[in-house]
């Protein structure tokens, strides 16, 4: 497959669409439902009083994962992000939720309140105005579902088996296999291949990241975004235009560039 530059994908309609969708107005709801409701009102910690710092965990136990992954997922979902506070109002956001948690609640006065209605109102503003995305929705919900990692350029990647051997490198050759389908499931017969002997370079941009991400004997699941893909005008005749392809790709052996 050859490698193509970046394309905008197009619109798509597919049955993942309806379950992002849900997703979203699910979160929009407790968010609003979180930032509206008043904390609870214990005696106030006396003035001058030095406030517990959140201490940053490394690496998460196995045990710890899950609220790690929740408290990522509450974030994402309800646009903290977007809300572009400075590291010191964000730390002072955390402060406050550890004050309830402990059990010595904030008192809600009014700088506080006018800040609450004003973030609700913002919130609510980008719920209402929000384009629907099925592509960003798909890759949002295989993150939250489907222990999926993403690298900075949008690939998504789970590795399946671990490999025992190196990593290639952009400028070797590669034995790979290789089989395609759509997110919906859908084989792509045309786009699968048995041990074939390719330069990195000459796979699709997605894949060839991908391949890189993988040891010897290893196998995984590589989820492309359309803009690591094809290019517009070389976009296969049997695939939708503008959805993303998922590649189950096993590495067989590395021929070092020379």
């Amino acid at each position: 497959m050859k490698k193509s530059p970046a394309v905008t994908p197009s619109p798509a309609r597919s049955p993942w669409l309806f379950a992002a969708l849900l997703s979203l107005a699910v979160n929009a709801v407790l968010f609003a439902w979180l930032i509206a409701r008043p904390p609870a009102q214990p005696p106030a910690a006396p003035p001058g009083a030095p406030v517990a710092a959140t201490t940053p965990v490394p690496t998460w136990t196995r045990e710890l994962a899950p609220y790690a992954a929740l408290g990522s997922f509450m974030a994402e979902n309800n646009r903290i992000a977007d809300l572009k506070w400075s590291e010191a109002q964000f730390a002072a956001f955390q402060q406050g939720f550890r004050a309830s948690y402990e059990g010595r609640g904030l008192p809600l006065d009014e700088a506080a309140t006018k800040l609450r209605d004003e973030t609700s109102a913002r919130v609510q503003t980008m719920v209402q105005t929000e384009q629907p995305d099925p592509v960003r929705d798909y890759f949002r919900l295989l993150r939250e579902k489907e222990n999926v990692r993403a690298t900075p350029s949008g690939l998504h990647y789970r590795i399946t088996e671990e490999g025992a051997g190196g990593s290639p490198a952009a400028t070797d050759t590669v034995v790979i296999s290789y089989a395609a389908r759509l997110p919906d499931g859908n084989a792509i017969p045309a786009m699968g291949r048995a041990r074939v002997k390719v330069a990195v370079r000459d796979l699709l941009p997605g894949l060839a990241e991908g391949v890189q991400l993988l040891k010897v004997g290893g196998k995984g699941l590589l989820y492309l975004p359309p803009a690591l893909a094809f290019r517009d005008a070389d976009w296969p005749a049997e695939v939708p235009r503008g959805v993303p392809l998922v590649f189950y790709v096993e590495l067989h052996d590395i021929n070092p560039a020379r």
